[in-house]
């Protein structure tokens, strides 16, 4: 089996044989579990409903599999605490609350990732062919961090209840930063807060390899932008492999 194919998963199981409990099941005993929270917003030139609906097609590209890219690493504690959980953790995505940042709204620049590294002392594998990972910022570090997940559901924001990250705490005892867009935190990700400020987005399942270190960036070129915003509407894997060519 290719390293390619070791990341797609089954229509409806864990990629590696495990089933996945489902992302909206609502847990009574879940007081005190580790899940992943990551913030959504406008990124890197295009609209969140426009990334979402490339995302949705990724989904369904790979059986429930979809990756989603954020800017800062969890450590291998993700990986340690989701072998903890039988595999997989839950996520959280929540729409961010403030406006997008000038720099979130220019589609210049943007960057294509072509390999990744499931930890820093593994080798850069390709990554599968139906994900597109893509990120802004041309002058930025040559590498970038993406989680693995599954949804049996369509994406879509959606009202995913009441959420107080000060609810919570990070691994280490601490509260979550303002600042801080993806933490791994402790708490329960289902209970509804009263006094939450997130209330919109979606929910998920991280599955193996749970988080991985993006390499080896092409810089799209502005030619390669329409492609981008409109070539994702046909043959995906096609319009996949044709982006990381431009």
């Amino acid at each position: 089996m290719s390293a390619a194919a070791r990341f797609r998963g089954s229509r409806h199981d864990h990629p590696h044989g495990k089933r996945i409990r489902s992302e909206n099941a609502m847990t009574e005993d879940a007081q005190s579990s580790v899940f992943v929270w990551t913030k959504m917003q406008t990124e890197s030139g295009m609209s969140l409903p426009a990334i979402l609906a490339i995302k949705e097609i990724e989904r369904l590209a790979g059986n429930g599999v979809f990756w989603w890219g954020i800017g800062n690493s969890l450590g291998s504690e993700v990986r340690v605490q989701a072998k903890k959980s039988n595999g997989t953790l839950p996520v959280l995505f929540s729409l961010m609350l403030s406006r997008p940042k000038a720099k979130d709204s220019d589609l210049s620049g943007l960057r294509i990732w072509t390999k990744c590294k499931r930890d820093d002392s593994s080798d850069p594998v390709d990554l599968p062919s139906h994900v597109l990972e893509f990120s802004g910022n041309q002058n930025g570090p040559d590498h970038h961090y993406a989680l693995v997940c599954h949804s049996q559901i369509p994406l879509a924001v959606t009202s995913h209840g009441a959420f107080d990250p000060s609810r919570c705490t990070t691994l280490n005892g601490k509260r979550p930063g303002d600042s801080q867009t993806t933490a791994l935190l402790k708490g329960n990700p289902y209970e509804d807060h009263p006094e939450g400020k997130y209330h919109f987005g979606f929910r998920a399942t991280l599955v193996e390899p749970w988080a991985v270190k993006l390499v080896s960036p092409l810089r799209l070129p502005s030619s390669g932008n329409q492609l981008l915003l409109d070539g994702w509407k046909r043959d995906w894997e096609r319009f996949v492999a044709r982006i990381r060519s431009e």
